[in-house]
C-alpha cells in the first residue's frame, strides 16, 4: 500500500467517524424516534411553544429582561429564579432542537430550535424541575418566588 492511498484511506475512515459522531442525536430540523412535530402535538397542551426567534416586548420589566437560559452543549445555564409570569428567553447554540419541559405537569413545554425563543415561567411560585424531552441528560430547575 503507497503513503497516498494510506492517507486517502484514514481520511476516508476520519470522515466516516465524524459523520457518525455528528448523527447520533438525529438530524436537526427533522422529526426523528423520540421527537414530535409541531403538527403531532396535542392542541390542548397548555403552556406549548415553538419558536425559532423573537425580541422581547419593550414593555418587559426588569426582571423579566434578566430572564434568560442559555443552551450549549447539551446544558441548559441560568434563570435558575424568576418572578411568577416571567416572559424567559431562551438561546440555543447547539445545532439540535431542544425543548425545556417541566418534569411533573403542564406548567411549560417549549420546543427551542436553533436561535433563539421565549416561554412564560408558572404563576404560581414553586420549584419547577425540568428537562429536554429530545436529551435525557438535559436537566434543570427553575425556582418562582
Amino acid at each position: 500500500m503507497t503513503a497516498n492511498s494510506r492517507t486517502t484511506r484514514a481520511l476516508g475512515l476520519a470522515a466516516a467517524a465524524a459523520a457518525l459522531a455528528l448523527s447520533g442525536c438525529g438530524n436537526p430540523g427533522m422529526p426523528g424516534p423520540g421527537t414530535t412535530t409541531a403538527a403531532e402535538q396535542p392542541t390542548a397542551a397548555p403552556a406549548t411553544t415553538e419558536t425559532t426567534a423573537s425580541t422581547p416586548s419593550p414593555a418587559s420589566s426588569a426582571a423579566a429582561a434578566s430572564a434568560k437560559i442559555l443552551i450549549k452543549g447539551f446544558t441548559y445555564k441560568g434563570a435558575e429564579t424568576v418572578s411568577p409570569g416571567t416572559e424567559i428567553t431562551v438561546t440555543n447554540e447547539d445545532i439540535e432542537a431542544h425543548t425545556i419541559t417541566a418534569d411533573t405537569g403542564a406548567a411549560f413545554d417549549a420546543n427551542i430550535k436553533p436561535g433563539t425563543g421565549t416561554f412564560t415561567a408558572p404563576t404560581e411560585p414553586g420549584t419547577y424541575p425540568y428537562h429536554c424531552t429530545f436529551h435525557g441528560n438535559m436537566k434543570g430547575t427553575l425556582t418562582v418566588k
